[in-house]
This record gives C-alpha cells, sequence and structure tokens, in this order.
C-alpha cells in the first residue's frame, strides 16, 4: 500500500507545535480564564450566602420535628430543664418516652434512656418550660444568635 500523506490544515498545525506555547494558545487559555472568572466569583458569594442561613434553617427544622413529636404523643412534661414527651411506638404498641436535653454543644434525642440522636448542634443553651398545654423553649447558639419558640400540645 502506497503512503498516504495526511492532509495538514490549521488546527493540526496549531496545536501540534512541540516548541512550547504558542501566543494565540496563551490568548485562548486567558480568554477562556477571563469569562470564567465573574461565573466562579458568582458561585462562591451564593455558598457564603446560603451559609448565613444555614443556622437559622437548621434551628427551624429542628422546630418543626420538635412540634410533629408533641403532636404524635399522649403527653409531655419538662423536668430539670429536659423534656420529656411521651408516645405510643407504632412497632410493637408499647409506651416510650423520647428525652430533648443539651448534650455538649448539642441537643439529644433519647428514647427510655438509650440511643444518641443528634437534632441540633453549635447549642450554647437551651432552656425548656412548661406552660399551659404548651412547651416554650429558647435556643441560644454558638454564634449568639437566639431562637425562641412555643410549640402547643393539645390535649
Amino acid at each position: 500500500m502506497p503512503n498516504k500523506k495526511q492532509r495538514q490544515n490549521v488546527f493540526t498545525r496549531l496545536w501540534s507545535n512541540t516548541k512550547g506555547f504558542t501566543l494565540i494558545s496563551i490568548l485562548v487559555a486567558m480568554t477562556i480564564l477571563v469569562l470564567t472568572l465573574p461565573f466562579v466569583y458568582y458561585a462562591l458569594s451564593t455558598l457564603q450566602l446560603k451559609q448565613a442561613h444555614t443556622e437559622a434553617l437548621s434551628v427551624q427544622q429542628f422546630f418543626i420535628q420538635l412540634h410533629y413529636e408533641m403532636i404524635s404523643s399522649t403527653s409531655a412534661y419538662v423536668a430539670n430543664n429536659q423534656l420529656h414527651i411521651r408516645f405510643i411506638d407504632r412497632n410493637d404498641g408499647s409506651e416510650k418516652t423520647a428525652r430533648f436535653s443539651q448534650y455538649n454543644n448539642a441537643i439529644r434525642r433519647q428514647v427510655n434512656r438509650s440511643g444518641h440522636e443528634i437534632y441540633l448542634h453549635q447549642v450554647s443553651n437551651v432552656i425548656f418550660e412548661e406552660q399551659t398545654n404548651a412547651i416554650f423553649l429558647t435556643i441560644t447558639k454558638e454564634s449568639g444568635e437566639v431562637y425562641e419558640k412555643t410549640i402547643y400540645n393539645y390535649p
């Protein structure tokens, strides 16, 4: 078979230079860099904005979960700054007690004094107060933000 000479075009000549970078390749790289920098800045600023709202969002999620537990409970009371919620277990029909308390810098949930579920991190102080048909709680985060919520327990 005869050797066929490969056709050369502009692109193969431009990128087949093995002596180093050409002026055109540096210009192309700089153009790509200049075009992508605004998008990188926008993405990073969006992430910082989301991080600022993450703390408030996690506290609100904790309030929602606690409200759900209160709705499905048979009774709730506060003792020694710990919230105790009695509920009927769906699996075996027995009555169990979930206890919410501060553990180091977190709020944890224990069922019948066993287990260790962390519901909220970076908590410097939590106060549970029992009111008529309600539980009032105050959460102080390590950042200094204070969140308050009244969760009603309908008899």
